[in-house]
C-alpha cells in the first residue's frame, strides 16, 4: 500500500517548490488545486452544482466557468467558500485516492493547501508544511498571480495560520531565505522522512 506524504503551506509560501523536490527525488505528487480546477470544467459532475452557487456571472461567454469571478467571491464570503468546498471535495478526495492507488510507487505526495482544514492528513502517513514570513508570501503571491496585496491578504485570512500548521504538521520548513537554500533544506528533509517511511 502506498504511503502518502501530505504537503502543504499557505499561498506563495513555496509549497510548489517543495512538491516539485519531492519529485526530484522519485516521488509522484498529485496536485488537489489541479484536481479543484478540473472539478470547475463543464465536463465535471460538480460543474453544474458549483456554478449554481454563484449565478450566471460565474459563466464566460464560451461556457467555461469565471475562476477569478469564483475566486474573488468565495474569499470575501467564509459560508459560500466553505459551500463550495462541500461540492467539490468529494471530487477531489475521490480523484486523490483514485491517483494514488493506481501508482506503483512506495510512497506519493498529496500536494493540498487547505489538507488540515479539509480533513485530508488523515489519509496522511506524514506532513509537511512550507511557512514563511507573511510580508515575503505577499510579494511573491502578487508577482506570480498578478493580484493585488489586498485579494492576497483575503486569501490568507481565509486559510489558516502557520502557527496552527506548525502545531498540526508533523514536519515544517522554513522559506525566508533564498531559492537554493531552501532546496538544500527540503533535500535533507525528503531524505530524512523517506528513510523513516520504508
Amino acid at each position: 500500500m502506498t504511503r502518502i506524504i501530505g504537503i502543504t503551506g499557505g499561498i506563495g509560501s513555496g509549497k510548489s517548490t517543495l512538491a516539485r523536490c519531492f519529485v526530484e527525488h522519485g516521488v509522484p505528487v498529485f496536485d488537489a488545486d489541479a484536481i479543484s480546477r478540473e472539478a470547475l470544467m463543464p465536463s465535471s459532475e460538480c460543474f453544474a452544482d458549483a456554478i449554481t452557487l454563484f449565478g450566471p456571472e460565474a459563466l464566460r461567454e464560451d461556457g467555461t466557468a469565471d475562476r477569478s469571478y469564483i475566486a474573488s467571491c468565495v474569499f470575501q464570503d467564509a459560508a459560500l467558500r466553505d459551500t463550495l468546498n462541500a461540492v467539490i471535495h468529494p471530487y477531489v478526495i475521490h480523484e486523490l485516492i483514485r491517483l494514488t492507488e493506481a501508482c506503483s510507487s512506495p510512497t506519493a505526495a498529496w500536494d493540498v493547501p487547505l489538507l488540515f482544514e479539509s480533513g485530508l492528513d488523515a489519509f496522511c502517513a506524514c506532513t509537511v508544511a512550507v511557512l514563511c514570513r507573511e510580508e515575503a508570501r505577499i510579494a511573491r503571491a502578487m508577482s506570480r498571480d498578478g493580484a493585488s496585496e489586498e485579494q492576497i491578504r483575503a486569501r490568507i485570512r481565509a486559510q489558516i495560520t502557520d502557527e496552527t500548521r506548525e502545531q498540526l504538521a508533523t514536519y515544517t520548513i522554513r522559506n525566508d531565505g533564498t531559492i537554493d537554500a531552501f532546496r538544500k533544506e527540503t533535500d535533507i528533509l525528503i531524505e530524512q522522512i523517506l528513510e523513516e517511511l520504508k
